[in-house]
């Protein structure tokens, strides 16, 4: 039996000096995105490019409220405050303590507690007073400041005069400390009755403010 045999292809022949041509490469031709998936993808993007937004917890908000306004008030008391150091250490004596007095006020009289006691004085005459860390009023008719202090630092220094249980004047006559007149509220004494010690050298304490 004769098998039928087709056209057989013809094998290509090379002339010489001719070099076989290569084979163009595939061209990659991108398919189309489905519609569901470019709605998904332009989410996603526009999710990723919105900043995300930080919701704070009422009590947190709370807190940091309250600690802003804390430091605030801490950082005006620091401010309001000025601490006087003893420039003379040599001066401090050694002194009895229960000789020193206490200075309290009530409806513009003053009245003098001795340190350790009950007793109570009128004060009538001019005393060095000076007002410690802690807000004493501590005065003596002949301590010097630093030994009323024990040397310590204070708030304020100064000069006070009395007439019969009321103020008279009082100022910043302290050679030991030499507080600022700028800093006469850190005395905690009514500043219509303060005089510097320039204007007590001259007098002025003895004539009538205004």
């Amino acid at each position: 039996m004769k098998t039928r045999k087709g056209p057989q292809p013809q094998a290509r022949t090379n002339t010489p000096g001719q070099r076989n041509a290569p084979a163009a490469p595939n061209v990659y031709r991108p398919q189309p995105v489905p519609r569901v998936l470019q709605t998904k993808t332009k989410n996603a993007a526009q999710a990723l490019a919105k900043p995300a937004r930080s919701v704070a917890s009422p009590a947190s908000s709370k807190d940091t409220k309250s600690s802003v306004q804390l430091k605030a008030s801490t950082s005006r008391v620091v401010q309001a405050m000025k601490i006087y150091p003893n420039l003379h250490p040599g001066a401090v004596e050694p002194v009895n303590r229960e000789n020193i007095f206490r200075l309290n006020s009530f409806s513009n009289q003053y009245r003098l507690h001795q340190v350790n006691s009950h007793g109570v004085n009128v004060p009538n005459q001019q005393y060095n007073f000076v007002r410690t860390r802690e807000g004493e009023m501590l005065l003596h008719a002949r301590y010097r400041h630093p030994s009323i202090a024990q040397g310590k630092q204070v708030l304020y220094a100064g000069e006070i005069f009395f007439n019969n249980g009321q103020l008279e004047w009082w100022s910043n006559g302290s050679g030991h400390y030499q507080p600022d007149a700028e800093d006469a509220k850190q005395a905690n004494l009514p500043l219509d009755q303060f005089f510097s010690y320039q204007q007590i050298i001259k007098g002025e304490h003895k004539r009538k403010k205004g």
